[in-house]
């Protein structure tokens, strides 16, 4: 694979276990597996439907899990850490930031409001009833201020950029 951008690249934040940064192996690949995300039946259900349009974007062969990245500011990152996190993930480990510089094939971009949505659908019912809305990121009410939700199917190390310790200031 191609990891130097053949033409633009996108710059990406993600939060992830400190011990991420030892699980890129010998070449520098990151793949997730399904046992290192621990992730209960439903999730796996909304996470394999993320697969399956990975898959048909040519973009994974859709045996493993996404990475989830954010394409937003850096003023942003602790609200957005915030709003993916619970209090006892932070509390329970050590995450950091990474901001990654991805060359643009690797990337499908989707809306995190229209994503929840259906994600949240799916661990309610159990079942998938996809409009296609976390897709279009002009579905959100004001197409400006959506978070814009960057799906990778795997990390290389040459993609990081920087990495720090992700550090939320807790509220009084």
């Amino acid at each position: 694979m191609n990891l130097q951008a053949s033409g633009a690249s996108a710059r990406l934040f993600t939060f992830q276990r400190a011990c991420i940064l030892d699980l890129f192996d010998g070449s520098g690949w990151y793949f997730p597996s399904w046992d290192g995300i621990a992730v209960s039946e439903k999730d796996r259900l909304a996470y394999s439907h993320v697969n399956k349009h990975l898959v048909d974007c040519g973009l994974s062969e859709g045996k493993t899990p996404p990475v989830w990245t954010y394409e937003c500011k850096r003023e942003e990152l602790d609200l957005l850490a915030t709003m993916l996190l619970s209090d006892h993930e932070l509390q329970s480990s050590d995450y950091i930031t990474l901001q990654l510089k991805v060359p643009e094939q690797y990337i499908l971009r989707t809306c995190y409001h229209e994503w929840c949505e259906l994600y949240f659908t799916i661990l309610e019912t159990g079942q998938i009833e996809d409009n296609g809305r976390w897709l279009d990121l002009k579905t959100g009410s004001d197409s400006k201020d959506v978070t814009v939700q960057a799906i990778l199917p795997f990390l290389h190390k040459n993609w990081i950029v920087s990495q720090e310790p992700l550090l939320i200031e807790e509220s009084s």
